[in-house]
């Protein structure tokens, strides 16, 4: 066969590609990780306080506290995916240490009112580090396939761009781009990983007052830090005898930035058993920087012996920035018998609001597709907490709503999750200890010709804080 050597230069339309619309939603669903407390409790602390995640959820939460409160925390996070692709099965798994929150808050009585029951009754101010998300998941498609190739991707992008690379695995043959495939019969084993660390991390500064132990409010300034790093790895090996050996395709993306936002709360406690919370999250303003690279090693059976090509390219992404939507969130808490708390959480999100945007280019496919694939979500957590003598024993649980709009293969992407955990308290000192487990199925596929592949996840975390109040 002859073989034309020319230079492919556009092997994209890859999902995960820098800049396109699961950018902005990757930056704007959340999964609260907080306290220990927090988590133990499904994260329905909206009408709730005392805590520190407060400062990232409702920051009116912090004019509960009675004194002055410092912790920390150290969680493991282990995630676990089993999938289903051309009718063969294929389990991963993936695990990091992370340490999600720590800080300090100061709690003051108002000496005006002191004297003359005049303003707040105290104050709270607090600074420290939430974590908002963590990236961590690994997941791997691998099966036969003898209806198309990623090759089939890669044509339709000469074709379409017309800008080549230096490769064999697409050539031109008569004067018209093809590939062995197309030649000679599908046939192959496709192997796609795809491997994700990171999160987003919020920095606040939060400030918050008790109005007469029955009305609090409370604002936050949060400065979030993004750190993503995503690696996708695919190979085919022909099963058929074609002149083509096998080819590797690595894509490396890492995103780097920083946003910032603000929070504003209430909580209202009608009668001493009751409270009522709620939070306005305004978008947040991130400033991202991409780092994007390809690599291809392609084996080739020439006239004279195999040989082995190689390719490699980085790429130049001019900066960028992402609005994330505006959340609203209300909660509602009761205390029964003195001893046990329950609360429960509603949050609102318009995920189809999302828009990029940068001073070097336009995206308006990108944020048309935001409009066109998201929608807004309705989502919930609840929580449970019993006293007994030193101990607290937890348990809760959450639904994050699929932000897919109907009709798309992600329509039922929703999060759902159960918690428990234990707390003591001696003294100033205190030790809590939560477990979660989070499950969410999704599908992929790792080139548009070739049919999803579904994914089964599953999510565990286990997290410890130790405070102390003084």
């Amino acid at each position: 066969m002859k073989r034309i050597a020319i230079i492919i230069l556009v092997l994209i339309a890859q999902q995960s590609m820098a800049q396109i619309a699961d950018d902005a939603l990757m930056l704007s669903r959340y999964t609260y990780d907080g306290s220990a407390r927090a988590t133990a409790m499904g994260g329905a602390f909206t009408a709730l306080g005392g805590d520190l995640t407060s400062a990232s959820l409702n920051p009116a939460g912090l004019g509960l506290y009675r004194s002055n409160d410092f912790n920390f925390s150290i969680a493991g996070n282990m995630n676990r995916n089993n999938a289903m692709y051309l009718g063969n099965n294929n389990k991963t798994h993936h695990y990091r240490t992370v340490m999600p929150t720590f800080g300090v808050a100061f709690s003051a009585p108002n000496i005006w009112n002191m004297d003359n029951n005049d303003g707040p009754k105290s104050y709270t101010f607090a600074i420290g580090y939430n974590q908002i998300h963590t990236y961590n998941r690994s997941f791997g498609l691998v099966g036969n396939n003898n209806q198309s190739s990623f090759l089939d991707m890669v044509l339709d992008d000469v074709n379409y761009y017309g800008i080549f690379r230096e490769t064999d695995v697409v050539y031109e043959e008569n004067g018209n781009f093809t590939h062995d495939y197309l030649q000679q019969g599908y046939g192959a084993t496709q192997e796609a990983y795809v491997t994700e660390t990171g999160g987003i991390g919020e920095y606040y500064i939060s400030g918050a007052a008790n109005f007469n132990d029955n009305f609090y409010v409370g604002g936050t300034i949060g400065i979030q830090s993004v750190y993503y790093s995503r690696t996708f790895n695919y190979s085919e090996t022909p099963t058929n005898d074609i002149a083509l050996n096998y080819f590797n395709y690595q894509e490396n993306i890492t995103t780097r930035g920083v946003g910032l936002n603000a929070k504003i709360g209430f909580i209202y406690s009608p009668v001493y058993w009751s409270k009522i919370g709620v939070s306005l999250h305004t978008p947040t303003s991130f400033q991202l920087t991409d780092d994007w690279s390809e690599d291809l090693e392609a084996s080739i059976e020439y006239t004279e012996g195999p040989a082995v090509n190689n390719w490699s390219e980085e790429y130049y992404v001019p900066d960028y920035e992402i609005l994330s939507p505006m959340r609203l969130q209300a909660g509602a808490s009761f205390l029964v018998m003195r001893t046990a708390l329950v609360s429960v959480d509603y949050e609102f999100a318009d995920y189809s609001m999302s828009q990029i945007s940068s001073e070097e280019g336009t995206f308006t496919d990108a944020n048309n597709d935001i409009d066109m694939f998201y929608e807004t979500t309705h989502s919930f957590r609840v929580g449970i907490e019993y006293k007994w003598n030193m101990l607290a024993f937890r348990a809760g649980g959450f639904y994050y709503d699929s932000p897919h709009q109907s009709g798309y293969p992600n329509a039922n992407n929703n999060r759902l999750g159960y918690t428990a955990g234990i707390g003591i308290r001696s003294g100033s000192l205190y030790f809590d200890m939560a477990y979660s487990k989070m499950n969410e199925d999704f599908k992929y596929s790792p080139y548009y010709y070739t049919e999803a592949g579904k994914i089964e996840g599953e999510n565990t975390k286990i997290i410890g804080t130790i405070g102390f109040r003084f």
